[in-house]
């Protein structure tokens, strides 16, 4: 089958090894003689792929490197061809859409392993492609609102004020849908309210910011941040002396305990600040599909490419202004 995967090492020799060495989009390889998965325990399901996405870490993980070798792509959306014989939850022809776990991947390909907790039924109202675009970016959204950070609804608890920093993102732009969806009043940040600021309003956010006007704002009790560097560094300014704190791009790992060494956080010590990683979840995805039937977010779709045009996909998509949603890869 046809499928993408690193390539073992730099052209110098060097082994590729995230954070220090990471694989450049000129590491995918394109190869077409890629054994056809096979499930080998209970829980797995063989899906044919019909679309998956581009984003900005999918080559940020160790494990996904030589040796290990593994293939590339999260979120999928397809077609269950063969499930384990003790398998109950789910049958053959079944419709499904979810996340593989970030140290497996494996979607960039035209069959793929996947586990019965990481998918679940397609909305009917969904195309294979706007399916695709959900997963990875409204499960980060979901467990970072609702798991990591204690947010309920508003009928559950006091409204509450929250910020979310690049908030047209591919994350971004659920988190806003989300904690509007639960009563909560939203603040929206983004490097230009000129090219973001219309598509913002239109997902519900109340205000829209740029970075630059943190100095103005008064303090949340809820900042999460899909950003990282320096803006992530600013977050600590707007937040709450008793407030909470959520990041979980890749590059903010560490990022509490390098913030408190060089005295970003000085004065905010009784913010829970929190780092997570997005994990598959049958309990999101029932969450984001709910919303899904009710009509609240759908998948946003930018473009879709061919398995063959990943590379220029994945270059694309650490561009700044490209647009809202997700770059759909069709295998």
């Amino acid at each position: 089958m046809k499928a993408a995967r690193v390539r073992a090492t730099s052209p110098e020799g060097t082994p590729y090894a995230f954070p220090n060495n990471p694989a450049p989009s000129s590491a995918i390889e394109i190869q077409n003689d890629i054994p056809k998965p096979q499930i080998s325990k209970p829980g797995e399901l063989l899906i044919q792929v019909k679309a998956s996405t581009v984003f900005r870490d999918n080559l940020e993980w160790n494990e996904l490197y030589p040796p290990h070798h593994a293939l590339l792509g999260n979120d999928f959306a397809g077609v269950v061809v063969a499930v384990h014989k003790s398998e109950q939850d789910f049958h053959i022809g079944d419709h499904v859409y979810g996340m593989a776990h970030a140290n497996r991947g494996g979607t960039w390909a035209e069959y793929a392993i996947v586990t019965s907790e990481e998918a679940v039924r397609k909305p009917a109202n969904l195309s294979w492609e706007e399916a695709a675009a959900l997963p990875g970016s409204a499960l980060t959204a979901d467990q970072a609102l609702f798991m990591h950070a204690g947010l309920e609804t508003a009928a559950q608890q006091q409204p509450k004020r929250v910020l979310i920093t690049g908030a047209s993102g591919g994350v971004g732009m659920y988190l806003v849908q989300f904690a509007v969806a639960a009563g909560h009043h939203v603040v929206a940040a983004t490097s230009s309210k000129e090219r973001n600021g219309s598509f913002l309003r239109s997902i519900g956010a109340h205000e829209v910011v740029e970075y630059g006007d943190f100095g103005t704002l008064d303090e949340f009790d809820l900042v999460v941040d899909s950003v990282g560097f320096q803006v992530l560094g600013s977050c600590w300014s707007v937040v709450k002396p008793n407030g909470t704190l959520v990041s979980f791009d890749a590059c903010s790992w560490g990022y509490i305990q390098e913030h408190k060494s060089k005295g970003i956080s000085k004065g905010k010590e009784g913010v829970r600040a929190l780092y997570f990683i997005a994990e598959p979840s049958r309990i999101s995805m029932g969450r984001i599909t709910e919303h899904v039937m009710k009509g609240n977010v759908k998948g946003h779709v930018l473009k879709t490419v061919s398995l063959d045009d990943v590379r220029e996909a994945y270059e694309a998509v650490h561009s700044r202004g490209i647009g809202h949603g997700k770059i759909v890869v069709l295998p």
